[in-house]
């Protein structure tokens, strides 16, 4: 069962594992992410930063559209993260199922504008998550639990 899905450019780091993790106690991390799952030294630094006792997958696209139709995840809780607002777009796009999505980090690069203290956003990243909000996904930025939940919706239609 998919307990959280989070877009940050970081992956797996303090804030998921120390943050979320303590409040959603997964079972399982599912990084999805071409790029990633195609770098041995990548993921052996992602599944190094789970905490112990979690489970770390790494896939493609393709790979996690797969595990996830087929249910290999059912009994667990899982945290789904990617980096890209595209990914995910493009994940529901190709079938995954999900009504909401946290926005807990798109770091400033050139090149970006700032929407709100931790997500600044290209244009690509822009219209991802005007695909995503038009398709009714609640988009919620919020760095940690406690922290103010901002929706996101109208400010990236």
């Amino acid at each position: 069962m998919i307990v959280f899905v989070r877009v940050d450019d970081r992956l797996i780091h303090g804030q998921v594992v120390l943050g979320w993790g303590r409040v959603l106690k997964p079972d399982r991390y599912v990084i999805i992410d071409d790029e990633v799952a195609e770098t041995d030294w990548e993921s052996e630094l992602f599944m190094d930063a789970a905490p112990e006792g979690a489970n770390v997958s790494i896939l493609t696209v393709d790979e996690a559209l797969k595990r996830f139709e087929e249910g290999i995840f059912d009994s667990e809780r899982v945290f789904v993260l990617v980096k890209t607002p595209g990914t995910l777009l493009e994940l529901v796009d190709k079938g995954f199922k999900v009504d909401k999505i946290n926005i807990g980090g798109l770091h400033y690069s050139e090149g970006r504008e700032r929407l709100t203290e931790n997500i600044y956003l290209s244009e690509v990243d822009r219209e991802a998550l005007r695909e995503l909000a038009k398709k009714g996904i609640k988009l919620e930025a919020r760095a940690l639990p406690e922290s103010e939940k901002v929706v996101l919706n109208s400010m990236v239609i």
